[in-house]
C-alpha cells in the first residue's frame, strides 16, 4: 500500500513518519505547493500555510533524506487565458526547472495542456491527473493516460470510491498507477463542487484579477445540507480505513489523505488510520469536511490578515472575521464500529449509486440511525440557526454593508458579562493577558487585545473548556503574534519560566529565534540575560558594515526634503523586487504626518505597478489608508533604513493609525527602504 499525504510543510510531520514504522512503510509521497501561485490550486489561499521559496527547498531536501517523494500541485480548475500568456509561462518554466532541480518527482494538473506543457518541457517530471479532472468513466481514464502516460498516475473521481465494478474496469483496463482520496466529505454528486473548486482556485493565484479575494458560500452552502439532512454525510464517497483491503483486493494500492490546511496532530490521526487499516472513533475527526471549522489553533497556519485585506479591498470590511470565527460546532459524532457492513452490502456494489443515490434508493438512511449521532440537540441548533443566518448574510451581499446598515441580526445571543463571546476567564489567564500586553505597541493594543481575547473565548468554547486558561491563551497568541514580535514573545515567555517546547515545535521556536526583535530594549534585554544566545538578528541593521556618515540625511528646508524624496521614490520604483510585492498589498495609501514639520508632510500610495507619491495631503481616489505619525528626525531613519515603523513604535516614536493587518503585510517594503536611500545617497556623493 502506498499513502499520498497532505504536507502542512511542518518538519514534526516528516519526524512522525520517520520515528513510526508503519507510517514509514506506508507512506509513499507528500504533496502540496505555495499558498499563492501560478495555476492555484483547490484550497483558498488564507487558510493555507505560508513558506518562502528556501523553506520549501528545505522540507523538500529533508523528506527526500527520508526516502520519501513529493508531488508539486499544479491542481487549479480555472486560469482563464493566463496558461497561454508568454509572461506566465516563463514562470511556469522557471518553476519547473526549479522543480526539477529539487528533485520533485510528481506534478499534479488539472488542466491537460498543463500536463502537456510539463512533459514537453520536463518529461523526468511524473504527471498525476487531479481528482479536479473528474476522471469518473472508463473513457476518460483512458484518455488520461494517453496524457500522461504509463509512467503517470490517474487520481480518480472520488464520486465513484464505492462503485466496485467501474473501479475494476478503470484498473483492470489501464496501465499506470490508479489512486483514490479517501477522506474527503464532499456531498455525493455535489452540486457546488466545480464552482467551489473554480473559487478556490482563483482564491490561490498570484495573477487573478480578483487578487485572491475569496467568501465560502460554496462551503457553507455544503455544509448546511449536511447538517440539515446527516443521511448526506452517509452518502458522501468516503473511504473507511477498515474498508481498504476491499480495494487493495483489486489492485489499487495508492491512496490520497486531504488535509494540508491542518495541523500534524490532526493529520497524524488520519495517516495512522489508513496506515493501520483500522479506526473505531468518530470518523468526522479524520474527514476533510466533514465540519466547518473556523478554530485557526486547527490549521497549520494561515494568512488571516492578509485575507482581510483583501475583503476590504473588495468593498468588504476585515472586521467580518469575527462573523467567521463565531461559527458554533456541530458535534456530529459517526462512529466507525458502527459500520462494519456498510460497504460490504451496497446495493448493486455501488455501480448505480449516480442515479439511484437518494432517489430510490435510501440504503445509506438506514446508517444514519445506526451510527450517526449529536452530542447537544442545544448546540446542533445553535450551529443551524447560525449557518442559515451566515448564508443569508452572503446572499444579500450584508458584507457590503457598514454595521449600522445591516438588516440581518446575528442569531448569537449577547452576553451581559465583559467577555466576548460569553467563556469568563480564570485569573491567572487573565493577569497573563495583561502581563503580555506590554509587548504590543499602544496603537495596536487595542485591536490585538480584542482579537486575541475572542479567539480565546471561541476556542475554549470549541474545547468545551469552561473558562479560558493560561495554556489556551498562550497557544492563541503564538499563532496570532505578528512575525516583528515573535522573537519578543518567545523571550517574554522564557523571561517567565514558560515551557516553550508544550507549545511550540523545536523548527517554530529556532525560526522564532532567527527572527530581529522588534524592540532594542528587549534586545538588549535577551543579550544581558542570554536568551537569545546571539542567534537573532538586530533589526535595526539595514545597511551592511554600519552605517557610514556619508549615508546620513542632512536635510533643512522643504525644499531639501522634496528633493531628496523625489530621488528616493524613483530609486524605490526602479528596484526589482518591488513590483511582485505591490500587487498583492495595493491598493493602499501612507499618510505620513511629521508632528515637529508639518510642512514636510507626505503621502506615498500604493497601485499594482508602481508606488506614486506627493507633498502634504494624499486627495487621490479613496483607498484604505494607514496614517503614521512621528516627528521629522524619526522619519529621516526610517527613510535610511537606520530604523523601522515597528521599531520606532515600540520606542513610544511612531504612532500608527488604521488597519494595522496592512502594516503588518507591508513588512516586507520595509528592507527596500535602505536599498533606495543608498543609490540616491551614493549618487550625491558621486555627483
Amino acid at each position: 500500500m502506498r499513502i499520498s499525504l497532505a504536507c502542512n510543510w511542518k518538519l514534526d510531520l516528516l519526524d512522525l513518519i520517520e520515528n513510526d514504522p508503519i507510517l514509514k512503510q506506508n507512506v509513499y509521497d507528500l504533496y502540496g505547493t505555495y499558498d499563492l501561485s501560478f495555476t492555484g490550486t483547490g484550497r483558498p489561499f488564507m487558510i493555507m500555510p505560508r513558506k518562502s521559496k528556501l523553506e520549501v527547498e528545505t522540507y523538500i531536501n529533508k523528506l527526500h533524506d527520508s526516502k520519501l517523494k513529493f508531488t508539486w500541485l499544479w491542481n487549479g480548475m480555472c486560469l482563464g487565458f493566463y496558461m497561454f500568456n508568454s509572461e506566465e509561462q516563463t514562470k511556469a518554466l522557471k518553476e519547473l526547472d526549479w522543480l526539477e532541480d529539487l528533485g520533485v518527482e510528481y506534478l499534479t494538473v488539472t488542466d491537460p495542456y498543463l500536463a502537456e506543457f510539463a512533459i514537453t518541457h520536463h518529461p523526468k517530471l511524473k504527471i498525476k491527473s487531479s481528482v479536479v479532472a473528474e476522471v469518473n468513466s472508463l473513457a476518460r481514464a483512458l484518455e488520461w493516460q494517453e496524457i500522461i502516460g504509463p509512467e503517470g498516475v490517474l487520481t480518480l473521481s472520488f464520486m465513484i470510491n464505492r462503485n466496485f465494478p467501474l473501479l475494476k474496469e478503470i484498473r483492470n483496463s489501464v496501465k499506470c498507477d490508479v489512486e483514490l482520496l479517501v477522506n474527503d466529505c464532499c456531498l455525493n454528486d455535489c452540486p457546488y463542487r466545480f464552482f467551489h473548486y473554480t473559487e478556490c482556485s482563483h482564491s490561490s493565484q498570484t495573477h487573478d484579477v480578483l487578487e485572491a479575494y475569496y467568501n465560502d458560500w460554496a462551503g457553507i452552502a455544503c455544509q448546511n445540507l449536511k447538517c440539515l439532512n446527516p443521511e448526506q454525510i452517509l452518502m458522501c464517497r468516503w473511504i473507511q480505513p477498515s474498508d481498504l483491503d476491499k480495494y487493495l483486493n483489486i489492485g489499487i494500492d495508492y491512496f490520497k489523505i486531504s488535509g494540508r490546511k491542518f495541523g500534524t496532530k490532526w493529520l497524524s490521526r488520519a495517516v495512522k488510520a489508513f496506515s493501520e487499516k483500522k479506526y473505531s472513533a468518530n470518523l468526522g475527526e479524520i474527514l476533510e469536511g466533514y465540519s466547518f471549522i473556523a478554530d485557526p489553533l486547527v490549521f497549520a497556519g494561515g494568512s488571516f490578515p492578509e485575507y482581510a485585506i483583501k475583503q476590504e479591498k473588495m468593498g468588504e470590511y476585515s472586521d467580518d472575521a469575527g462573523i467567521m470565527l463565531s461559527i458554533p460546532d456541530f458535534k456530529a459524532k459517526l462512529e466507525a464500529n458502527m459500520l462494519t457492513d456498510f460497504v460490504n452490502n451496497f446495493p448493486f456494489e455501488g455501480a448505480r449509486c449516480a442515479e439511484n443515490c437518494g432517489v430510490t434508493c435510501n440504503y445509506c438512511h438506514e446508517f444514519v440511525k445506526k451510527a450517526y449521532s449529536i452530542t447537544s440537540v442545544e448546540n446542533a441548533e445553535s450551529y443551524k440557526s447560525y449557518m442559515a443566518y451566515l448564508l443569508d448574510f452572503i446572499n444579500k451581499g450584508e458584507m457590503f454593508l457598514p454595521k449600522e446598515k445591516r438588516k440581518l441580526k446575528s442569531p448569537v445571543k449577547k452576553t451581559k458579562s465583559t467577555t466576548y463571546v460569553g467563556v469568563p476567564w480564570d485569573h491567572e489567564a487573565q493577569k497573563f493577558l495583561e502581563e503580555i500586553m506590554v509587548l504590543i505597541p499602544d496603537a495596536m493594543r487595542a485591536s490585538a487585545k480584542k482579537a486575541i481575547c475572542h479567539i480565546a473565548e471561541t476556542a475554549s468554547e470549541k474545547k468545551d473548556l469552561k473558562k479560558v486558561n493560561k495554556d489556551l491563551l498562550i497557544s492563541v497568541i503564538i499563532q496570532l503574534i505578528p512575525k516583528p514580535f515573535m522573537h519578543d514573545l518567545l523571550d517574554f515567555l522564557l523571561e517567565k519560566n514558560i515551557e516553550i517546547s508544550r507549545f511550540m515545535s523545536e523548527e517554530e521556536i529556532n525560526q522564532a529565534k532567527s527572527l530581529a526583535y522588534g524592540d532594542k530594549a528587549r534586545a538588549q534585554k535577551s543579550k544581558e540575560k542570554g536568551l537569545s544566545k546571539n542567534v537573532s538578528k538586530s533589526i535595526d541593521v539595514k545597511i551592511q558594515d554600519g552605517k557610514p556618515k556619508e549615508m546620513k540625511i542632512e536635510i533643512i528646508s522643504r525644499i531639501e526634503w522634496e528633493a531628496y524624496l523625489k530621488s528616493f521614490m524613483n530609486a524605490y520604483n526602479e528596484l526589482p523586487e518591488l513590483k511582485p510585492l505591490l500587487k498583492p498589498m495595493s491598493p493602499l495609501i501612507f499618510q505620513y504626518v511629521i508632528t515637529d514639520s508639518p510642512e514636510m508632510n507626505f503621502w506615498q500610495s500604493l497601485d499594482a505597478e508602481k508606488m506614486n507619491w506627493g507633498m502634504g495631503q494624499y486627495s487621490g481616489p479613496n483607498a484604505p489608508k494607514i496614517i503614521h505619525k512621528t516627528d521629522f528626525e524619526t522619519i529621516k531613519k526610517v527613510n535610511s533604513g537606520e530604523t523601522d515603523p515597528i521599531q520606532a513604535t515600540m520606542a513610544r516614536k511612531y504612532f500608527i493609525e488604521g488597519d494595522l493587518t496592512k502594516l503588518m503585510a507591508c513588512a516586507p517594503l520595509l528592507p527596500l527602504n535602505a536599498k533606495a536611500h543608498s543609490i540616491v545617497m551614493k549618487k550625491r556623493i558621486n555627483h
